[in-house]
């Protein structure tokens, strides 16, 4: 998933406009510094219930942490280096206003994870921190539906 942003990086206090590309996190076999084009989710065949309970059943592996890369623009050349990255992200959750009149209006959120050591990520460089993020609205969505479409990545 991809789109523009207005993010603030933790221990800064401007917002910047960016395109910020979500993808599943990298497998063992690829540089951790290069975000995966897979989602992280392995598909499963259907099975029927009554094979659900079955002592021969092996667990599903769990999805992997999403990757977060940001960019100057969506052009290929400003793709080829990302601005910030976020990786190993633990937590994501909306952030509402403190005003109730505004809680529909917002499409705040806030990510934690371990911070890239791109320039822009300042003090955070290397370290365990939060991006707070304001997707743009597209055409005919409401700003709730636009958060939670980025909140659950599709």
């Amino acid at each position: 998933m991809e789109g523009w942003v207005l993010i603030r990086v933790a221990g800064q206090t401007d917002w910047k406009r960016m395109w910020m590309v979500i993808s599943g996190s990298q497998t063992s076999s690829t540089d951790p510094g290069a975000p995966s084009t897979t989602t992280g989710i392995v598909p499963t065949p259907k099975k029927r219930m009554s094979n659900l309970f079955s002592r021969d059943h092996s667990p599903e592996p769990l999805p992997t942490k999403p990757f977060l890369a940001l960019y100057a623009s969506p052009r290929p050349k400003d793709k080829k280096h990302p601005l910030l990255t976020l990786k190993e992200v633990s937590q994501a959750f909306a952030v509402y206003p403190e005003r109730p009149e505004l809680i529909n209006r917002s499409t705040l959120m806030k990510l934690e994870g371990l911070i890239g050591d791109e320039e822009m990520a300042g003090t955070m460089k290397r370290r365990e921190g939060w991006l707070l993020i304001m997707p743009e609205l597209e055409a005919g969505n409401t700003q709730a539906s636009e958060m939670l479409k980025w909140l659950v990545g599709e």
